[in-house]
């Protein structure tokens, strides 16, 4: 697949401020710590992790019923304004509030969570797995063929009484006009990450609760997640007109009730939402239960941590460090759940004539970075080894593999090692036999490239284990412009530091497929090929099956050593404890930022009780 990344900085700028939504306002800093899980009544530690010196506890607040009710404002502080209020004419993901309104087709079952069954957590999406979603718009889907995708329209959901719908009923029409009008969108989504051969052949409404798309062979899962969790439904009568926050028309459960730019976006319940809660205490009941939302503008850093401390916002994303001071600061005991921070891994390039073509020059690099001792040292604990492809979460219980299930033992063509010593590395010795039979006896020199000084820090500890070996790493650290730019033109010499997301978008293995600007390393491999095959013919069809394909090959994929495998911190998700029926979800399906506030509710009571 030959993906056209030079379409407008939109592409890049969108997906930053999407990462940035997805992981909830989580400070995408290279440190962090601590892992415990809120499961249930107990905290439960987690292996790797450390627990957290707190001080002494403070005086637990409980709500004395579980029924939901109904009233109070959600809060949450956005670090940069929305962009767009049309799906249709821009990058979507720059009007984050978009999804919030306009509803897909399918999302992500919020049965399925922890308010239900507790399959998975939303910390990280539906990660692909059809079986964790559920109809939104469309009540149903089929997929005949592997040409062939079928949407089924649930009878009874109305556009917002305002015009020009005026609560009119959405239709078929509607969708299949929305699928056709965001795939020709020049700028938008899908055709900057999807070539032509892989894009929609026509979609029409057969009736006036059923949509038909015709796709591409073997690309029916691309089209069930983007068409039917990545098209945001807009009203056609408002086109092609509609740029103005005043017309913002959907079928979600909050309306846009005022915009100040630059400063707030509030939004109020839709009186005449079609669904009801669908587990808990509260399941057969209308939603939403909250009154309203208030997304205020604020950049600072510090202003948004003193926000959260003093109750005028709901949610945080801390990393350790920040978590500890509120635990410090806080006269009361604050909700939270650990999560991952945001994680980069240091790449050579394996397109030219570099050392990074020899299998045991990379293996060699991993078992010169120690890494536990980066764990230990520079995240005092607070991290996991395993820090790729997957994590240790219920979203990825049939993907990540722990540590110590990994091969001791060389087990691909020309190894050398284990994933276990690759994964922990620490051993200068057997990295300097691995160069001399590389053919660099006295190492090399190379440089990378960095953005910021927190990721200088970090590679600085890198470099300092790559020249107990003879390996000289320049690091040059340039302007976050000028980073985006060579990012998106590749145009860097040798190494590069780069965010990983195999985790979020595991069905696409974008990282491992040189055509991907999102493959650092130009890493190639027949391997992955075949697994892709397996994924493009079974994804939305047979879960299991594609998902086994995938997890088979995370060991070889460690083991060809694609990039330094560097530890991960821990975040935290953290919320007031008036903020009910949530659980640090971040997304519900694909990318659905903030949805979770259509199952949440606000114990007024007990916020006017603690003084808020």
């Amino acid at each position: 697949m030959k993906i056209d990344y030079k379409k407008l900085l939109w592409v890049l700028v969108s997906c930053l401020m999407a990462l940035s939504l997805i992981i909830a306002s989580c400070e995408t800093q290279e440190t962090g710590k601590v892992k415990e899980e809120d499961e249930g009544p107990a905290k439960v530690i987690i292996t790797e992790s450390k627990e957290p010196q707190i001080g002494e506890r403070k005086e637990e607040v409980t709500t004395p019923s579980d029924e939901p009710q109904y009233g109070g404002i959600f809060t949450a502080a956005q670090v940069a304004d929305t962009s767009c209020w049309d799906a249709t004419t821009g990058f979507d993901l720059l009007g984050w509030q978009i999804s919030i309104t306009n509803e897909p087709l399918m999302a992500g079952d919020w049965a399925k969570g922890p308010a239900g069954t507790y399959e998975t957590d939303w910390r990280f999406g539906a990660v692909a797995y059809a079986n964790m979603c559920t109809g939104q718009l469309a009540e149903s889907y089929e997929i005949p063929d592997n040409e062939t995708l079928i949407f089924h329209i649930r009878p009874g959901v109305h556009w917002w009484n305002k015009p020009p719908a005026n609560g009119r009923e959405f239709t078929a029409e509607d969708a299949a006009w929305n699928i056709k009008t965001q795939w020709d969108l020049p700028i938008g989504n899908f055709q900057a990450f999807f070539p032509p051969e892989e894009r929609l052949i026509s979609v029409e409404a057969t009736d006036k609760y059923t949509v038909v798309l015709k796709v591409p062979l073997n690309t029916q899962g691309i089209h069930f997640w983007e068409d039917g969790q990545r098209a945001y439904m807009m009203c056609p009568e408002l086109y092609p007109t509609q740029k103005e926050w005043e017309n913002a028309l959907g079928t979600g459960a909050f309306m846009i009730k005022d915009y100040i730019p630059g400063a707030m976006i509030s939004m109020e319940r839709n009186p005449n939402y079609w669904q009801t809660d669908p587990c808990g205490p509260g399941k057969g009941n209308q939603l939403p239960y909250i009154d309203g939302l208030k997304f205020p503008v604020v950049p600072d850093l510090s202003a948004r941590e003193a926000a959260f401390r003093t109750g005028k916002i709901d949610t945080f994303g801390a990393n350790w460090e920040q978590w500890e001071v509120f635990q410090k600061t806080m006269n009361y005991e604050f909700e939270w759940v650990y999560t991952y921070g945001w994680h980069s891994l240091p790449t050579g390039r394996q397109d030219k004539d570099l050392p990074f073509n020899e299998l045991l020059v990379r293996q060699a690099m991993n078992l010169a970075v120690d890494k536990v001792r980066i764990l230990e040292d520079y995240y005092e604990g607070h991290g996991s080894l395993m820090c790729w492809p997957y994590y240790d979460t219920p979203a990825f219980a049939d993907l990540y593999i722990p540590l110590e299930e990994l091969s001791t033992e060389p087990a691909i063509a020309g190894s050398m090692c284990g994933v276990q010593e690759l994964m922990t590395g620490g051993n200068p010795e057997k990295a300097k036999q691995l160069l001399a039979q590389a053919g660099y006896p006295n190492g090399f020199k190379t440089n990378i490239y960095s953005s910021s000084p927190t990721a200088t820090d970090l590679l600085s500890v890198v470099k300092e284990d790559l020249a107990k070996v003879g390996i000289d790493m320049e690091i040059k650290q340039v302007e976050p412009s000028i980073y985006r730019g060579m990012d998106r033109a590749r145009t860097w010499e040798e190494m590069w530091y780069k965010g990983t997301k195999q985790h979020f978008l595991p069905h696409y293995l974008f990282e491992v497929r040189p055509e991907s600007n999102d493959c650092a390393s130009f890493f190639e491999s027949p391997k992955v090929r075949e697994v892709l095959k397996s994924i493009n013919e079974n994804l939305a069809v047979d879960d299991v099956v594609w998902r086994s394909a995938l997890k088979n090959l995370t060991p070889y994929l460690l083991e060809e050593s694609i990039a330094i495998w560097l530890p991960i911190p821990y975040n935290y998700n953290c919320w007031q404890p008036w903020l009910k029926n949530y659980y640090g979800a971040t997304t519900l399906g694909a990318m659905l930022p903030f949805h979770h506030t259509y199952y949440n509710w606000i114990d007024t009571e007990l916020k006017k009780e603690m003084g808020y």
